[in-house]
């Protein structure tokens, strides 16, 4: 599984970018720092966006969060991801490339109308990404979903 769909999804989930996420408050003034700190970035230049990423330690969490995860016009999003460098993956060595969370594999191995339900269903809620990541990668939304 190369990406899923949910980690797109409400605006995007940073469930796995990061651990003992303390609040909502909390991870929301990391991002935004991480943002302000990026803003100096030339996000066109890999050597920019290396210098970005290696400005702290993978294991330097600002309140859980990985200093890398920012905001761009509206969605919460990683600068080094491989969608967004025509390929290339300079999370390689920062972070765990292939870890998906146990919402996200769950949601791989069904089937088109039952992944079409849990996406509507996650619409109805109206959360914010924040909050939406927080339910992902603790799994309350797929076990509410699965409790029907």
């Amino acid at each position: 599984m190369a990406f899923s769909l949910l980690c797109q999804w409400n605006g995007g989930c940073m469930g796995c970018c990061g651990n003992n996420y303390p609040s909502v408050k909390l991870v929301a003034r990391a991002i935004s720092d991480n943002t302000r700190e990026f803003s100096s970035c030339d996000s066109a230049s890999e050597n920019d966006l290396l210098r970005f990423r290696d400005r702290a330690l993978a294991t330097n969490l600002r309140y859980g969060v990985c200093r890398n995860l920012i905001v761009r016009e509206g969605k919460m999003l990683c600068p080094l991801h491989p969608l967004l460098n025509k390929g290339k993956d300079l999370r390689i060595g920062h972070c765990d490339v292939d870890y998906f969370c146990e919402t996200a594999l769950v949601f791989a191995q069904w089937n088109d109308l039952k992944k079409k339900n849990f996406l509507e269903f996650i619409d109805l809620k109206k959360m914010d990404s924040i909050t939406y990541s927080l339910k992902m990668v603790e799994g309350e939304l797929l076990n509410e979903f699965e409790r029907g």
